[in-house]
């Protein structure tokens, strides 16, 4: 009965959901002042109702941005400006404050949209207050079907403020400052989310992994190799120096659930743990290229660079860690079994499906 149990949640594990890569983050950054500013960076897929929130619609590109021109640049702002006034309020005294929108990207011909790691189609909006705010200002996101708000406060220490919807938060007013995390946690936070709970795909190709061999030698070379691979291509995507499209790198993640789901189940000698690593560490470098592309607003340019960097990284790692442990701890006691046998050959079916299903959905 316990062995029954054990691989009934083993394959629930693995079989939870069929969906990739979603937005599920609005950011902004807390400017001050009086009249107080705040930048939103805006993602253009938002500004299309017929596709927000659909996951199989492609991500919008910088260059289909740069390419619409103002028939298309119009639409968009006006969408983005209402559905910010729907989701956002500022209050101050107990009461709504009023506050502009002026779009900073549109100041020049052509638009300066900012440049991301993912290549995505993002513009700013700068909101500014038609009042001042008074102490104990907050800030409210409103309930709904909708991304959290993610606000970054002043100074180099002044942390983050993450509103799931329905929440209200304190501001930061003259020389207040409110307590967040710092840049460096919220990238830590922000590597490890992306996997758990948010990155599906990767967490299907680490059990992929685990399902190889159950044996730490072959655990640790396959999880170094991974790391390596998509430590690198992180840093090249961070830097600048590596750019490639998400709606090529999306169906090659996909690809990847599915190969070495596959490859689990070749017959023993025609595997070579040689073969093995080399698999691992190519694909490690494509999803290298999906980290980038899912934490381009937390790893920018500038004095934070290498500290966000190294940080995200790490938050994949224990995200990957905990998998594994949580695996390893599942299996314990009957992985020499027929039943482990059994539901290994039925979780490596399952990874595989859902691959070769996303692999179609994303082409």
């Amino acid at each position: 009965m316990r062995e029954k149990w054990q691989c009934l949640a083993l394959w629930f594990a693995l079989v939870i959901s069929a969906c990739g890569h979603v937005v599920t983050q609005i950011s902004a950054e807390w400017k001050g002042g009086q009249p107080w500013e705040m930048e939103v960076l805006f993602d253009a897929g938002y500004a299309i109702p017929e596709s927000r929130g659909d996951a199989q619609a492609p991500a919008p590109q910088r260059a289909w941005l740069l390419e619409i021109g103002e028939a298309g640049w119009a639409p968009l702002r006006q969408e983005a400006e209402r559905y910010l006034r729907e989701c956002l309020e500022v209050r101050s005294g107990g009461k709504a404050v009023e506050w502009q929108v002026d779009f900073i990207d549109f100041a020049k011909n052509p638009p300066d949209f900012v440049e991301l790691l993912n290549d995505g189609a993002y513009f700013r909006m700068k909101i500014t207050g038609r009042e001042p705010l008074a102490s104990g200002a907050e800030i409210a996101w409103r309930d709904g079907v909708r991304p959290t708000f993610v606000l970054k406060l002043p100074g180099e220490q002044g942390g983050y403020l993450t509103l799931a919807p329905g929440q209200s938060r304190p501001l930061p007013v003259e020389e207040n400052t409110v307590a967040g995390r710092t840049p460096w946690a919220e990238s830590f936070r922000q590597g490890f989310l992306h996997v758990l709970p948010l990155g599906l795909d990767h967490v299907l190709f680490v059990m992929g992994l685990f399902f190889y061999r159950r044996a730490w030698r072959p655990l640790l070379s396959q999880s170094l190799a991974f790391t390596l691979a998509h430590t690198v291509t992180l840093g090249l995507a961070a830097a600048g120096l590596v750019r490639v499209p998400g709606n090529w790198v999306e169906p090659i993640i996909a690809l990847s659930v599915m190969v070495v789901a596959l490859e689990n189940l070749r017959p023993a000698g025609k595997s070579t743990d040689a073969t093995r690593l080399g698999i691992v560490f190519g694909f490690g470098l494509i999803h290298g290229l999906g980290f980038a592309g899912a934490l381009s607003v937390w790893i920018k340019p500038g004095p934070d660079f290498l500290p966000a960097l190294l940080s995200a990284n790490l938050g994949v790692e224990a995200a990957q860690a905990v998998l594994i442990a949580l695996a390893w701890c599942v299996t314990a006691g009957w992985h020499g079994t027929p039943a482990y046998r059994r539901a290994r050959l039925a979780g490596c079916l399952a990874i595989a499906g859902t691959g070769s299903f996303w692999l179609v959905q994303r082409l």
